[in-house]
């Protein structure tokens, strides 16, 4: 496996399980937005990281921002979606569970 595909392959498995987590562990509105959020800062983190912190490889312009544009947005989509997909299998283990955006101080 190259480097290349190893990066996707972490970002992809860290941010459906983060959106997992999230859906297991922080209900309602706001864990949905975390499990999106979540993913997407930690790309950033990432790639600042690598961009002012690492010493310079060479290569030409720096692109981190187009990274961060798909990436981040691949990311978080794939959050959100893990949160909504967990929730939807518990949901049915449950009965008589609320919908998964439903305040829960009611």
């Amino acid at each position: 496996m190259n480097e290349e595909t190893q990066a996707w392959t972490i970002l992809i498995i860290l941010s459906i399980s983060t959106g997992g987590l999230f859906a297991y562990y922080i209900k309602g509105r706001f864990g949905a937005i975390l499990s999106g959020l979540i993913p997407w800062l930690g790309l950033l983190a990432s790639l600042l990281y690598q961009e002012y912190c690492v010493p310079y490889q060479g290569g030409g312009a720096s692109m981190w921002p187009i990274a961060q544009l798909f990436g981040g947005t691949l990311a978080a989509a794939l959050g959100v979606a893990a949160y909504f997909l967990t929730i939807k299998i518990f949901n049915k283990r449950s009965k008589g569970s609320t919908h998964p955006l439903a305040c829960p101080c009611q």
